[in-house]
């Protein structure tokens, strides 16, 4: 999977530069939505969009935010994000060396899993890279990574190596450890920019075993410059 850096938006084909267009749109608002929407990592945060946690609800099995899109289950899957505008999910995968061990320079991948245009794998382009869906890892020892999303650099999440080959990232709240599973985005499509009106965060809870589901409401979720 290469580094996407760059991208032309119109080309001289009117299909193609149709198409191109309306990618360019949707990853646009992408980067939208994940700059308002992680702010659901850090719930108690003074920063616009304002959100509130409403409820937390433990179950026994994952729930499924919306059953009409497929959950990716790619290798070393860390957490996923999806939105009810499409079924295209972007998926953070745990990348190893050749013992098993966390890659040293690289650890985590990002990337698009288009199930909207038949599953496609796409990499994330340099704008939704560089100020979204992005991360930036931070080792203060051996065995300690930390990594932020470059739309939130201000909250820290922990990547932990499990086993050979396995790894896993960790939210704090409310002075608790969760495993972060997937985030679930309710937008508003209706006006000229998306509006995110809620979020669910699923976890799960390290020391019952159980999923715990976090249910956030959001308020002045318009994008604005």
């Amino acid at each position: 999977m290469h580094d996407q850096t760059c991208e032309t938006l119109w080309e001289s084909h009117p299909a193609r530069a149709s198409q191109n267009a309306s990618r360019f749109w949707e990853g646009f608002r992408a980067l939208l939505l994940m700059t308002l929407g992680v702010f659901a990592f850090l719930p108690n945060a003074q920063a616009k969009p304002k959100l509130s946690i409403l409820s937390t609800q433990n179950t026994a099995q994952l729930p499924t935010a919306n059953a009409g899109f497929p959950h990716p289950e790619e290798p070393g899957q860390l957490f996923f994000l999806q939105r009810t505008l499409n079924a295209n999910t972007v998926v953070y995968t745990a990348r190893f060396d050749a013992n098993g061990d966390l890659d040293a320079t690289a650890p985590i991948a990002v990337y698009w899993r288009r199930f909207a245009d038949a599953g496609a794998i796409m990499p994330l382009r340099w704008y939704e890279r560089l100020f979204g869906f992005g991360v930036r890892l931070t080792q203060t020892s051996q065995n300690q990574r930390f990594v932020t999303f470059n739309a939130l650099k201000e909250h820290r999440l922990e990547l932990r190596q499990t086993g050979p080959f396995s790894a896993a990232l960790f939210t704090r709240q409310n002075n608790q450890d969760y495993q972060l599973i997937y985030a679930y985005l309710d937008v508003d499509d209706s006006g000229l920019l998306p509006k995110v009106t809620g979020l669910r965060l699923y976890t799960r809870d390290p020391q019952t075993g159980l999923y715990v589901t976090h249910n956030i409401a959001v308020s002045g979720g318009t994008y604005s410059q």
